[in-house]
C-alpha cells in the first residue's frame, strides 16, 4: 500500500499530522553555521526562515516523537551540489543528523553519494527529485551507488512512469502529489525556492515565475534522435504551465489509481513551511482518498469521481484541469 510523505517543520506538528494519516516524514535543518558563510546557497533547496526545523536539538526531539508512532523521518541534503569547501560542514550536519535520529537522507548530489562511505556509516539513501530520474538508466544507476528510493520528476506523464517503474532494480519509489508545480525542471535549476525582490514583479512572487520562451528541438528524422516537435503534448503541457506556473495547490489526486497499480512507495505532499492547518488538511485529503481506494476497491472511473468530488468540499475550490499534475488522467 502506498504510504504519505508528508513535510515537517516542528515536534509538535508530529502527532496531529501521523493522526491525519502521515506514514512518513521529510524535513531539512539550516542552522546559523550554514547561513553564516552561505546565504545565499541553501544546503536543502529552502531558503533561511520558515520550512526548516529549527536545529537538531529540535530535530532529535521530532524524530523521537515520529518513532514513537512508528514512523521514520527522513532528512533532506537535497542541493544539486556542494563544494569541496562545504563538505566538512555536510558531514558535521550528516553525522549530527544521524544523531538526532534520522531514517534516511534525500540527496540530489551524486557527488555527495559517492563521498558518503567515506563520512558516515551506511544509511538509507533516497534522491530526490534533483536527481531528475527520466530514464530508467538513471534509476539503475542511482541504486548502483547505494540508493534504495527515487523519487520521479513531477514533469514525467503518467505512462512515462509506468514504463521506467517496469525496467528498474527493486526501489521504492515516491511520485508528487500536491503543491508547487513548476515548469522548470529541479535538477536542471539553479534558483532557489523562494528567491524574490523588489525588482520583481510583484504578480511574480519570485524569481522563478519570471516569464521566458521555451521551444522545441525541431524534428531531425535523419539523425537517431528526432527531437520533439512544436504540437507534441509535452511542450502544450509546458505552454499551460508557463500560464499558471506554481504554487497556486496543483493537485495529482486522480492518478493514485494509476500509482496504485504501479506499485509506488509514497506519495510525496509539498509543504515545507506551510502551516501546520494546511499540513494536516493535505494530509488528511488524501488518507481520505487512500482509504476509499483501498477498502472499496472502486473502478477508475468511480475513483476519480471522488476525487474530483472530495477535492471541492475539502479546499472550496472547483477541480482545474490547467492545474493537474498528470493531466492525462482527465482524458
Amino acid at each position: 500500500m502506498m504510504k504519505i510523505l508528508s513535510p515537517l517543520d516542528k515536534p509538535e506538528e508530529v502527532e496531529p499530522l501521523v493522526e491525519a494519516g502521515a506514514e512518513e516524514f521529510y524535513c531539512g535543518v539550516l542552522e546559523e553555521t550554514w547561513y553564516t558563510p552561505y546565504p545565499v546557497i541553501s544546503i536543502n533547496r529552502r531558503p533561511a526562515g520558515k520550512g526548516h526545523v529549527r536545529d537538531f536539538k529540535t530535530l532529535k526531539e521530532a524524530t523521537a516523537r515520529a518513532h514513537a508512532n512508528n514512523v521514520p523521518v527522513f532528512f533532506t541534503l537535497n542541493e544539486h551540489y556542494y563544494t569541496q569547501e562545504q563538505l566538512p560542514l555536510v558531514k558535521e550536519y550528516i553525522e549530527r543528523a544521524i544523531d538526532a535520529g534520522i531514517d534516511a537522507l534525500i540527496i540530489a548530489d551524486y557527488g555527495l553519494m559517492v563521498t558518503l562511505p567515506d563520512i558516515v556509516a551506511p544509511l538509507d539513501i533516497h534522491i530526490s527529485t534533483g536527481g531528475t530520474v527520466f530514464n530508467s538508466r538513471t534509476a539503475r544507476f542511482y541504486h548502483e551507488l547505494g540508493a534504495c528510493r527515487i523519487t520521479l520528476p513531477r514533469h514525467l506523464t503518467l505512462d512515462e512512469m509506468k514504463k521506467i517503474l517496469k525496467q528498474i532494480p527493486p526501489m521504492e519509489t515516491t511520485a508528487f502529489v500536491f503543491n508547487s508545480r513548476c515548469i522548470n525542471v529541479d535538477g536542471f535549476c539553479t534558483f532557489q525556492h523562494g528567491l524574490s525582490g523588489k525588482q520583481t514583479p510583484l504578480f511574480y512572487r519570485n524569481a522563478c515565475m519570471l516569464p521566458y520562451e521555451i521551444s522545441a528541438i525541431p524534428l531531425k528524422k535523419s539523425s537517431t534522435f528526432e527531437g520533439i516537435s512544436h504540437d507534441s503534448p509535452l511542450i502544450a503541457h509546458q505552454r499551460v504551465w508557463e500560464t499558471v506556473h506554481l504554487d497556486d495547490y496543483p493537485c495529482g489526486a486522480c492518478a493514485l489509481f494509476e500509482f496504485n497499480r504501479m506499485h509506488l512507495t509514497s506519495l510525496k505532499i509539498v509543504g515545507r513551511g506551510n502551516t501546520t492547518e494546511r499540513k494536516i488538511t493535505d494530509v488528511a485529503f488524501f488518507r481520505t482518498l487512500l482509504n476509499y481506494l483501498y477498502q472499496e476497491h472502486p473502478k477508475k472511473t468511480d475513483f476519480r469521481n471522488y476525487a474530483r468530488e472530495l477535492y471541492p468540499k475539502t479546499y472550496n475550490r472547483p477541480c482545474r484541469p490547467f492545474m493537474c499534475h498528470y493531466p492525462s488522467v482527465m482524458e
